[in-house]
């Protein structure tokens, strides 16, 4: 509690401050003229040491050490649109809308300027802002659609003349820029829908999808503005919009089955969904998709697949990633009266983990982890599974096959003639990749098409895809139509 006294405090004394940053030094308009760009980059200095300091703290989760920063990051530079951006966060954190909103749109108003700085920067041969590059970097922090992200990555990179390297590596700047400007107005419009003005946050979701056609959470959320305005129709409108654009990975399932259900549309497969059909007579597979809160609070939930997968004669299962608790998950185990021997993990991610430790307890069944993933859980595994290992159960037996990339230690299961491929095989897509360095991004990514090619493509075309995010698929569907595997 007295930690959050403190922080109201500094909220308090960040708003005072927006409020005396008129008086403040080098106050610079969007279309700045040289002898301001001259003075701003006498002071920039100055302002980005602030502002590294308080993005090291935003992302401790210090709040409070944050906004100290950012607030002497902007009264140095009134400029600086990214330290406002991140003081909207921390206000809006608090419950503080008003000042959030107060910030936001400042920020946005400066965001041309902090380009131009930087074009500014770069002409005069001075180092480059470094604010203003991890803007660009961070470009995607905000999305959850990580296939955008990967095309991005992938413009770069694969040619090998230079001057069309150049403008490729220029295009996929002004795309990065596109879509931080997008997600500025998606958040603003975060901003104002908690102020109630439900019509105003619409316009900035809109104005987000226009700059950002790959932006699903504004979609989303513009899709729940119109819903809630009673307004089913155009809801489903936005969300299909998402679907066409490929983004139905990420939509918000519980809102696309409450539009479903309003305009009394068939609301099977978008929660859970009974794959029980495409398998073989004795194995039953029941998918849930599951709600899983994110680390920043800012963000929506993601939405995980877990399975549980049985034997309908001997009504032994395995519960594979459950990412988040669902009573939906323990009701239907005691329904079909399945006894649960395994929990069974395809990578480290808390999003296919979360719940592991609990189901374990609930269910007295050890939980079963890729050796090279095991250490990195934050809880200790029952069984490391190695690579080619075979899990038998009374009526089924599980096949465990390593496909790193994704994490060191991601692996796929595979029970008769369904593969659950976790985060390594999406419907159209491909897990991104985490390398150390992210110079080494693209060979990273390579080598994982290169592996997903040699071990899973080497399937039977029919073999049912389960993936960890999104719809199902086959490996033949994957092999014609992955953009990602068609290199």
């Amino acid at each position: 509690m007295k930690r959050w006294n403190g922080l109201l405090i500094l909220l308090m004394a960040a708003v005072l401050l927006a409020m005396d940053l008129a008086s403040a030094p080098v106050s610079v308009s969007p279309a700045a003229d040289e002898k301001t760009l001259d003075e701003a980059l006498k002071r920039l200095p100055a302002a980005e040491r602030h502002y590294a300091d308080g993005l090291k703290a935003y992302r401790a989760g210090d709040y409070e050490s944050a906004a100290a920063a950012f607030g002497k990051s902007v009264r140095e530079l009134p400029g600086h649109a990214y330290a406002r951006y991140y003081l909207a966060n921390i206000l809006y954190i608090g419950g503080d809308y008003e000042g959030a909103l107060a910030q936001m749109e400042e920020a946005l108003v400066r965001l041309p300027f902090m380009e131009e700085l930087n074009a500014y920067a770069f002409k005069k041969r001075s180092r480059t802002i470094d604010s203003y590059q991890h803007m660009l970097n961070a470009a995607n922090e905000n999305i959850t659609n990580c296939r955008q992200s990967r095309e991005l990555e992938s413009m770069v990179g694969e040619l090998t003349d230079k001057e069309n390297r150049m403008a490729l590596q220029a295009g996929a700047e002004l795309v990065r820029r596109s879509r931080q400007k997008a997600h500025y107005h998606y958040f603003l419009g975060n901003i104002l829908f908690q102020l109630k003005r439900f019509g105003e946050a619409e316009g900035r979701y809109l104005e987000a999808i226009e700059l950002d056609p790959g932006h699903v959470n504004a979609y989303n959320n513009a899709a729940a503005v119109a819903f809630l305005a009673g307004k089913p129709l155009e809801a489903l409108g936005l969300l299909e919009k998402a679907e066409a654009q490929g983004l139905e990975d990420n939509l918000n399932l519980k809102l696309r089955h409450l539009v479903s259900e309003a305009l009394g549309r068939p609301t099977d497969g978008i929660l859970q969904e009974d794959l029980s059909s495409t398998t073989e007579e004795d194995l039953g597979v029941r998918r849930f998709a599951l709600a899983v809160k994110r680390e920043n609070p800012l963000l929506p939930p993601l939405y995980e697949n877990c399975y549980v997968v049985f034997s309908r004669s001997s009504r032994q299962a395995v519960l594979i990633d459950p990412g988040a608790e669902d009573p939906r998950i323990e009701d239907f185990v005691k329904a079909e009266n399945l006894e649960v021997r395994a929990i069974l993990i395809t990578h480290s991610h808390t999003d296919h983990t979360g719940a592991a430790a609990a189901y374990a307890k609930m269910f007295r069944a050890p939980v079963c982890v890729p050796v090279r993933d095991a250490g990195d859980l934050g809880f200790a595994a029952d069984k490391r599974l190695g690579d080619g290992e075979s899990l038998p159960f009374d009526g089924f037996t599980v096949r465990v096959l390593h496909t790193p990339g994704h994490t060191p230690g991601s692996a796929c299961f595979i029970v008769g003639s369904i593969l659950f491929s976790g985060d390594t095989l999406f419907r159209n897509g491909i897990g991104s990749v985490q390398p150390a360095r992210p110079d080494a991004a693209k060979t990273a990514q390579k080598e994982m098409v290169g592996l997903i090619k040699r071990r899973l493509l080497a399937l039977a075309d029919g073999t049912r895809v389960c993936p960890g995010h999104g719809r199902t698929s086959t490996i033949g569907e994957e092999r014609a139509n992955n953009p990602f595997l068609a290199k």
